[in-house]
Formats: C-alpha cells, sequence, structure tokens
C-alpha cells in the first residue's frame, strides 16, 4: 500500500466489500436491509445510505438506514515496529420507525445488518497481514430517534514509513 494511503485504501474497500462481495447473496441482503425500495445499482447508494465517513442524519424525520464507517491508525504496535494498528469501525444507523424487522428475521434492522456485516469482515484476510479480528460490538442511540450498532474490527498493516 502507498505510504499515506492506507485509511483511504480501507474505506474503499469496506464499501466495495459490504456492495460486492464475493458472496453476492449477503450484499443482496445488505441491500435490502437498508433500502428495500431502492432499484439502482449498489454503487448509487453511496454518499445515500452508505458513508466512506461518520454522519449523523440532517433530521429527525429521515427515516433510512445508514452504514457509516471510520478507519484510524490508532499507534504503531507495540509489539513490532515495522507494524502499525489499524482499527474499522462499521456503524449501522436506522430510525427507529424502521428497526422492526419481519418476524422470520428475530432482530432489529440494525442488528440484522451488523450481523451481515460481521459474516463478511470477521476473520477477512483483505486487510492488513493478518485476518481481521473483531473485537467490539455495541449499541447507542443518536439524537433521539436514531438507533446505532457499531462494530469494530482491527488488524495490523506495513508500517511503510519504517521499512
Amino acid at each position: 500500500m502507498a505510504k499515506g494511503t492506507e485509511i483511504i485504501e480501507y474505506k474503499n474497500r469496506v464499501i466495495k466489500d459490504i456492495l460486492h462481495n464475493e458472496d453476492e447473496s449477503l450484499s443482496r441482503e445488505i441491500v435490502t436491509a437498508i433500502d428495500s425500495d431502492f432499484l439502482g445499482s449498489e454503487d448509487d447508494l453511496i454518499y445515500r445510505n452508505i458513508f466512506p465517513y461518520l454522519r449523523i442524519p440532517e433530521t429527525q424525520n429521515d427515516v433510512r438506514c445508514y452504514i457509516t464507517m471510520s478507519v484510524d491508525m490508532p499507534r504503531v504496535s507495540t509489539k513490532n515496529y515495522f507494524f502499525k494498528d489499524m482499527l474499522i469501525t462499521i456503524n449501522v444507523i436506522c430510525h427507529e420507525e424502521m428497526m422492526r424487522m419481519p418476524a422470520r428475521y428475530s432482530a432489529t434492522r440494525a442488528d440484522y445488518v451488523a450481523s451481515l456485516i460481521n459474516k463478511i469482515f470477521n476473520g477477512s484476510k483483505n486487510y492488513g497481514n493478518v485476518p481481521l479480528e473483531y473485537v467490539s460490538d455495541y449499541e447507542s442511540v443518536i439524537l433521539d430517534k436514531f438507533m446505532c450498532r457499531s462494530i469494530r474490527f482491527c488488524c495490523n498493516e506495513l508500517n511503510s514509513t519504517r521499512c
């Protein structure tokens, strides 16, 4: 990876893996779960429902489901300075009116979409030097009407500034 571009490349890869996964049925399920009425190309969801940055919905009345993300490099590895730790956070943000899924899913929309995303990323070898490690999963409320499920994965990446 080119020096200094890892965060950009990771975000682009996260979006690609969500929308165009090798297991196409996972990608279709995610697209349907975040916007069942959407008829365009999956790529048209970028900057509509899927954002390569942290985003809070603009209004309380915006009844949608979003996927937002951040990629951080919190530190150079303490085990080996030739590597840096990379942290990928993916947020599934749903308006409370969209949280209820049909009974066959037995889950809220945010939990369901997060579980599909976890299937894609947990243990993925597409990032860093080791498989992605699933490190946290927590629920929160954004504003009054949006629920959020945040999942985090980490790996290490070659510290090109040291090599």
